[in-house]
């Protein structure tokens, strides 16, 4: 019977100790699509912050905010002590995960693992992909050529570069073609706003000549009136004087005449003893009693 020993655990993260980096990040991005796919989008295409002026950006900002810092633990749990120093500062999931291709990947091309340039422009090349051909020559088989499973490997790192780049391409035009749509829109606001100035400036116009021939107008009578009154002024026989009808005289009215101010027309009473005089003027007799005035 054939034993087979314990893998790894489902639970726990692949451990990246400095070595072998991409079979490292192809393990570490199937456990994490496998936790949740939404962790990898975070990873891969990271996340701007959007303004907290509604409810609904700061619901998506927390909920993005959350699957970040996920992604970002998952990361540092499968790094150990010195790799994850280097990456300890970064805030996104995205930036460390850049940050390790930056400082690993570029390393084990520069070891002597093959780039996919050096394969696709390497003349062997012919010869390694006629292997389905029954004869294979000796030639081929010397030191400067790649064996299938090299081959095959950056194929994959090709096609997986072209996917990624794809996609961010297809984004790019997607967010490219919205703000085309955008700017159009705007233009169309402009251009009606542009239209409705004009007509406003147009009956501005209008309502200014009509305000200007009525300033004519109004100057006009003004003039005449300025020649009449000099013309009144001037001749001093057109002048109409008042005349009263209490003292027959010009140049005053009846109620600003003077010589009736001076009348009064009041008799003084005064107040005497009965039988003095003969015209008695208060017949019915006084209130009061007259007392003749001591000495």
């Amino acid at each position: 019977m054939v034993r087979f020993e314990e893998g790894r655990s489902i639970s726990c993260p692949p451990l990246f100790e400095g070595e072998a980096y991409s079979q490292w990040s192809n393990v570490m991005k199937y456990f994490i699509q496998a936790q949740d796919f939404e962790l990898w989008d975070i990873i891969e295409e990271g996340y701007i912050e959007a303004p907290k002026k509604k409810k609904k950006q700061r619901s998506e900002n927390d909920t993005k905010g959350k699957l970040n810092s996920r992604a970002m633990h998952i990361l540092l749990c499968g790094l150990n002590e010195e790799v994850s120093k280097k990456v300890s500062t970064c805030k996104r999931a995205k930036e460390m995960w850049e940050k390790l291709e930056r400082l690993y990947g570029k390393e084990e091309k520069k070891d002597g693992a093959p780039s996919c340039a050096n394969l696709l422009s390497s003349s062997k090349v012919d010869g390694v992909l006629a292997l389905n051909e029954p004869e294979v020559s000796s030639n081929s088989c010397d030191s400067n050529s790649y064996s299938f499973e090299e081959l095959q490997d950056a194929f994959d790192e090709l096609f997986l570069e072209f996917k990624t780049m794809n996609s961010k391409f297809k984004k790019m035009i997607s967010k490219l073609e919205c703000e085309n749509d955008f700017l159009l829109k705007t233009k169309l606001d402009f251009e009606n706003q542009n239209e409705i100035l004009k007509n406003d400036l147009e009956i501005s116009k209008s309502s200014n000549c009509v305000l200007e021939k009525e300033n004519l107008d109004l100057k006009v009578k003004l003039e005449s009136l300025t020649k009449e009154k000099e013309i009144i002024s001037n001749n001093s026989s057109c002048h109409i004087m008042a005349k009263c009808s209490h003292c027959h005289y010009h140049g005053h009215s009846l109620h600003t005449c003077p010589i009736k101010k001076r009348k009064s027309y009041r008799i003084r009473q005064v107040l005497v003893p009965k039988g003095t005089r003969d015209i008695e003027i208060n017949v019915n007799g006084s209130k009061a009693i007259w007392i003749p005035k001591s000495k």
